[in-house]
């Protein structure tokens, strides 16, 4: 059994891959990583490999929708309030779908406390989380093992380009608008990363889709706290 399942990942790492950022596969991310009704391909399939490519971008989308918010309506109110109002539009917006409940719920408590706590860094806060995040998920599930099936890969399918290109562009977007203290959230981003990789190895006994998604909550947590210390 062990065998034919590394064959299979031979095969589909080996499979001839459509051309590069099809509109399809935004279509894909954008339902894999929002509440809008769009097919989700399974996390195990060649279809949702390619849809990684697009998680940074959905997640810039987001960014500068949560921004906008910010901007137009919830900075004119108290801070406590405007913070709590901020979250809510991020949890209708995501949706989290699969996302264990205690993991969600300190998470948007750590989200309500940092942004109430520090509503300068708010534009920069709800631009980079949503995009750092989702570029973690890249990170995490490029050459992780299943969880489900031992000796086989989350998505064997998901290689190393995938996590380059994704990552040349949100580093570019982070290092563009924020320069040096964008080299401090990647750096805490990457540590996180390297962190949870570790924990799904040799704890979790590898990657799923559950795993990906709260990894997903902690990035954006982190990042908010990180961008309220500083």
């Amino acid at each position: 059994m062990q065998r034919r399942q590394m064959r299979e990942d031979r095969e589909t790492h080996h499979m001839p891959r459509a051309p590069l950022l099809h509109p399809r596969d935004l279509l894909a991310a954008i339902g894999l990583l929002t509440i809008v009704p769009l097919a989700r391909p399974a996390p195990r399939s060649e279809a949702f490999a390619r849809a990684t490519l697009w998680f940074p971008c959905v997640g810039l989308l987001l960014g500068t929708v949560l921004a906008a918010a910010n901007w137009t309506v919830v900075s004119r109110l108290p801070p406590w309030v405007s913070s709590v109002l901020l979250v809510a539009i991020w949890e209708a917006l995501t949706g989290h779908n699969g996302a264990p409940t205690v993991p969600r719920l300190v998470a948007m408590l750590i989200k309500i406390v940092g942004l109430a706590a520090a509503p300068a860094a708010r534009p920069a806060t709800l631009l980079f989380a949503p995009l750092l995040a989702r570029w973690g998920m890249v990170v995490l599930a490029t050459g992780g093992r299943d969880a489900d099936t031992p000796g086989r890969k989350f998505n064997a399918a998901i290689t190393f380009r995938d996590f380059a290109l994704t990552s040349v562009f949100t580093l570019a977007v982070v290092f563009t608008v924020a320069e040096a203290f964008g080299i401090l959230i990647v750096v805490c981003a990457g540590a996180l990363a390297l962190g949870l990789r570790l924990y799904a190895h040799r704890r979790a006994g590898g990657i799923s889709w559950p795993f990906l998604v709260t990894g997903m909550l902690g990035f954006e947590a982190l990042v908010v706290a990180v961008c309220a210390i500083l």
